[in-house]
């Protein structure tokens, strides 16, 4: 993606909502951290995960960290592709996945105040105006992979890139998505996501693992700006909660030990013959897992060319009947031409 990363206009005549954050140890730890990042997670999966059917089970993939899990679009009764419902669900994502969490509570505010809707309605065409005005773009996919990772995933995101867009017309830099989650150990986990929806698998794949490389990788220089952002734009609004996390991205805290970065990669291309995955007949089942296998060899090799093979990653692998169709059917949703 390309393009700037400030503060937007319109958000910037906004009263500041930001929380205070305080470089001091706060009382926030153990199972109340957890408590309060598994809080932050936002969306009824009822509303969304039936429209991707997911094909077997997640796949540990020998000789890395990463896990693959393939889904394919659900299909209706007259064994169409639910394209239009995918791209519907997609798109009423977009205010989640754009406006921080300070704005849209403040909207909650006026409408408990006032009874008015007003300032949703201000929040979801400002969520739709950040979208780049044109074909061939990445941003369908990325309210994809925000679904899949608050939904699916349960990691919540802690930094609304989007809001910090200037110019609708050209993408944020860096990776597609920041999120958060307190990993068993106690260690706070750190999820990058990167989306590619390609007509081809390979150049998917390639594009995929290239983008997100320098995020995950042992040269930190890339990852450290996205901290700096995270840092600075935190989308947590309780100030005992953005305090505690804070310190995780202060280079002088000893909490900064206590990071681990992760990848969420979603990966979307054509697939011919598309099939309905609840009538699938032996043959085409055989043919899918044929397909299948040479998907995860070639995110093996993808994530061995980057030097990625023993950082802990998600791969949703899915394949489209026509990602084409489905970028365009986002931006219909979306209202962007």
């Amino acid at each position: 993606m390309a393009g700037t990363v400030r503060c937007p206009t319109w958000s910037c005549s906004q009263p500041a909502e930001q929380p205070t954050v305080r470089m001091t140890e706060t009382r926030v730890t153990g199972d109340l951290f957890a408590d309060m990042l598994n809080s932050l997670v936002r969306g009824d999966p009822n509303d969304f995960l039936h429209l991707l059917t997911a094909y077997d089970v997640p796949v540990p993939l020998e000789g890395s960290s990463a896990t693959v899990r393939t889904h394919f679009l659900a299909t209706d009764a007259n064994g169409s592709p639910a394209v239009e419902l995918l791209g519907t669900a997609m798109a009423r994502a977009a205010m989640d996945f754009c406006i921080p969490r300070s704005r849209i509570e403040h909207a909650l505010k006026h409408l408990q105040a006032t009874g008015s809707a007003s300032h949703f309605s201000r929040l979801e065409q400002q969520a739709r105006e950040l979208f780049v005005e044109g074909d061939g773009t990445g941003e369908g996919g990325e309210l994809l992979l925000f679904l899949l990772m608050e939904q699916v995933l349960k990691v919540p995101q802690i930094l609304a890139k989007m809001s910090l867009k200037t110019n609708s017309n050209v993408h944020v830099h860096g990776s597609d998505g920041v999120h958060a989650k307190l990993g068993d150990d106690g260690v706070l986990d750190l999820y990058w996501g990167e989306s590619k929806l390609y007509q081809s698998s390979s150049d998917a794949f390639t594009d995929c693992f290239d983008s997100i490389g320098p995020f995950l990788g042992a040269d930190g220089d890339t990852r450290r700006r996205d901290l700096l952002l995270v840092r600075e734009s935190l989308n947590v609004q309780q100030d005992d909660l953005a305090a505690h996390l804070v310190q995780y991205f202060d280079e002088t805290s000893a909490k900064a030990l206590e990071l681990r970065w992760n990848g969420v990669c979603l990966v979307g291309f054509d697939y011919s013959e598309y099939p309905d995955v609840k009538k699938l007949a032996a043959a085409e089942s055989a043919k899918i897992r044929h397909a299948m296998k040479r998907w995860q060899n070639s995110i093996f090799k993808r994530l061995e060319k980057n030097s990625l093979l023993a950082v802990n990653i998600d791969v949703f692998c899915i394949p489209f009947p026509d990602v084409d169709a489905l970028r365009k059917m986002v931006r219909k949703k979306l209202g962007v031409s």
